[in-house]
């Protein structure tokens, strides 16, 4: 269970603190999936970049890059973060659909890894960027390989369909080019299905297509270095990342002994089961056969249950009194929509008491906003069985209005 991770004491004295709402991290569980992936690919020793997009906070992109990872990022601000928080410029790999040409210098000139582009236009913007630098810009594609991973289809990205990537026949044609172009240097390929695949399958069907395309461009006299999955393993809301074993089967099968360095990319399965809502109740209430907790955290603060549907476990924090009953967990903001949680068994909690939020470390922070001009939540992390550190302070009203002229 997570809550082990997540002492109700040391909670209490996080939140008389840093205030609530906060997000709450612990070092040890996130440094346990570092470890769990490592142990799983040890023999076939591939280049792990954090997902940026999952939490991009420094106090825990820093980890990662201590340990040894590069970073996946998907925006000019998020290269910016992942070189603040420690992580070497020749272990970021840029992915995203839509980069700018200011953006696309911005990498060049900071020397990444690779870009994966996404479509013929993107490639021919880059190949223009890097003349101005007068440079070769390395270049990977994401191809899109039609596998269906069965999850979300706000988190399907493997799909023909969808905004992602290129097809076969279309990267083929691309890479032609990219083998002619002065200043494009074509050293990898990736795909990406999405970030909740629990299942080894459509890894192992995608990581086949990938590799028998990769082997026909070798035999038109493209050799590329790097063979790029995408995204780690699927975790559950309210549990650990089961062991990676499968996945790394799955691709090792494919591509162990090829020659090609192997590049993951996972994100939400180390942040995601790391980091809870610390949330506090503030009144509780009767709306026709419904009974309501209003918190003093909601939708933008953590957005994925009205997004996603996502079912986040909920707990209080401290003694637990009385008979158990159905509640929904709502805040403040002024929208139908603003739950972290429907249906949930709960002893009615006392006003003032804590509720932590499990699983949400991963797009939580990331994909919060200042809607209903409410301030954005801390940051804190456990660094002990008994201590903690903030890592983002609470932003004040003054900030809501900092970028106004």
């Amino acid at each position: 269970m997570l809550s082990r991770y997540f002492k109700p004491a040391l909670l209490e004295k996080i939140a008389a603190g840093a205030g609530t709402p906060v997000y709450v991290y612990s070092r040890e569980l996130f440094l346990r999936q570092i470890s769990s992936y490592k142990k799983a690919f040890k023999g076939l020793d591939p280049l792990f970049c954090y997902a940026m997009k999952a939490n991009s906070s420094r106090g825990l992109c820093g980890l990662a890059a201590a340990a040894g990872w590069g970073a996946d990022v998907v925006s000019g601000g998020e290269l910016y973060r992942a070189l603040r928080a420690g992580f070497k410029p020749g272990k970021v790999i840029f992915s995203g659909v839509g980069k700018t040409p200011e953006e696309l210098e911005y990498a060049l000139r900071q020397g990444i890894l690779f870009v994966n582009a996404e479509s013929m236009e993107e490639v021919l913007e880059l190949e223009r960027a890097a003349a101005r630098l007068k440079l070769r810009a390395p270049l990977s594609l994401r191809i899109n390989p039609d596998v269906d991973p069965h999850t979300h289809k706000y988190i399907t990205t493997g799909k023909l369909g969808s905004k992602f990537g290129v097809s076969f026949a279309e990267a083929e044609k691309i890479y032609m080019y990219a083998a002619e172009s002065r200043h494009l240097d074509p050293v990898g390929a990736q795909f990406h299905i999405g970030s909740q695949v629990r299942s080894a399958g459509p890894y192992a069907l995608a990581a086949g297509r990938l590799a028998a395309f990769m082997l026909r461009l070798a035999s038109r006299g493209v050799n590329l270095s790097y063979a790029d999955v995408g995204g780690g393993w699927g975790v559950k809301e309210g549990g650990e990342m089961p062991d990676p074993a499968a996945l790394a089967r799955a691709v090792g099968g494919v591509f162990g002994g090829t020659g090609l360095k192997l590049v993951l990319e996972p994100g939400r399965s180390v942040a995601a089961p790391s980091g809870i809502l610390l949330t506090r109740t503030i009144y509780r209430k009767r709306g026709g056969t419904k009974n309501y907790v209003v918190v003093d955290a909601g939708m933008n603060d953590l957005v994925r249950p009205a997004l996603y549907g996502a079912k986040h476990p909920v707990a209080l924090v401290g003694n637990c009194r009385g008979p158990r009953k159905t509640f929904d967990l709502v805040g403040p903001v002024c929208e139908s929509g603003d739950f972290l949680a429907e249906g949930v068994k709960l002893c009615e909690p006392a006003p003032g008491q804590l509720v932590a939020v499990y699983s949400a470390g991963a797009y939580g922070f990331s994909m919060s906003s200042q809607y209903n001009s409410r301030p954005r939540a801390a940051e804190a992390l456990i660094t002990g069985p008994s201590s903690w550190k903030l890592i983002r302070r609470r932003e004040t009203y003054k900030d809501l209005t900092a970028a106004e002229l």
